[in-house]
């Protein structure tokens, strides 16, 4: 073919030097006819090519062809394997460009299959090391590959399955444990809310007692409305019983309240006359370093302070 710009003439690129020398390496018949085709060497250096070729074609060919069998086996990560069981199949695959290839795995022979082989070994508890080899019948070509095939001692079974059942027993224990926590949950909010509604009824039954007291409160005459903010005082200011803030309100020497206005004013006081009792006995045990004998009969006294012996034990006991 001729270039329009310069008129010379291109050869084409099976023609060319390079690609006769490629073939010559790698497909030798074939650069080989191209060299006496197309190339324009000198008749020795065509001889000695072809001849060098040739030689070179026919070696990689014996070699190839005598080459033993290429053999793998499935699966074998590192070179080791596992099983429960008292047999295992090994399988792989084989490659020859030689027939009649036999495969054996520890000497007992393979079945083959479009390249694949297959065969079944047994196994002693342990470690078993297996043995493939592969090769070519009626000829000294053979290839081998081994793997090493752990078969689970009776030990190492019963420890998976204590582990298995380890295992379970911990997700039980968790899921109880799980259900648990829910079921204290549900408690507790339960519990919340059974709190919160008798707090609303116990705040509406204060405020209907405080909205009656109010009514009522409305209709008290004067005189017992003194007489219960008297009593309030005696009871939270001075801890006084609940006997003493009585006496004092009815008292000729006191606050003269008629004994139904003092009455009044003792029925609606709101007072702890435990904790009355209390301070009365810590301030004789303070300031008179009384005994906590003498500190009962003095509060229970009818010339003292007049608890009753419940108020009394209870200051005794709490001192």
């Amino acid at each position: 073919m001729e270039n329009a710009a310069d008129g010379k003439v291109r050869k084409k690129w099976f023609k060319s030097t390079w690609f006769i020398i490629l073939m010559l390496v790698f497909v030798a018949p074939v650069g080989i006819f191209l060299v006496w085709k197309y190339s324009n060497w000198g008749k020795a250096w065509r001889i000695i090519t072809t001849i060098v070729a040739g030689l070179f074609f026919l070696y990689v060919t014996v070699v190839t062809l005598n080459a033993p069998p290429t053999l793998t086996i499935d699966n074998i990560g590192n070179g080791r394997s596992e099983t429960e069981d008292a047999t295992y199949r090994i399988t792989g695959k084989v490659t020859s460009f030689s027939s009649g290839i036999i495969v054996t795995a520890n000497d007992i022979p393979a079945q083959i299959n479009d390249g694949k082989y297959s065969a079944i070994v047994d196994l002693k508890e342990g470690d078993n090391t297996v043995i493939v080899i592969a090769r070519v019948k009626d000829k000294n070509k053979s290839s081998q590959v081994s793997i090493i095939i752990h078969r689970l001692t009776t030990a190492e079974l019963q420890a998976r399955k204590d582990a298995e059942a380890a295992k379970q027993k911990s997700e039980q224990e968790a899921a109880a444990q799980t259900k648990t926590a829910a079921d204290a949950m549900a408690a507790a909010k339960k519990a919340t809310e059974d709190k919160k509604a008798a707090d609303d009824a116990a705040a509406a039954k204060v405020a209907a007692d405080k909205k009656a007291a109010e009514e009522a409160a409305n209709n008290v005459p004067a005189e017992y409305k003194s007489a219960l903010s008297k009593a309030t005082s005696y009871a939270n200011t001075q801890h006084m019983s609940k006997k003493g803030v009585y006496d004092q309100l009815v008292s000729e020497y006191g606050e003269q309240f008629s004994p139904a206005a003092a009455q009044y004013g003792i029925d609606n006081v709101m007072a702890d006359w435990n904790a009355n009792a209390l301070a009365k006995a810590r301030s004789y045990q303070s300031q008179q370093s009384m005994s906590p004998a003498a500190i009962h009969d003095q509060l229970t006294s009818a010339y003292g302070e007049q608890f009753t012996q419940a108020e009394a034990d209870y200051a005794i006991q709490n001192l």
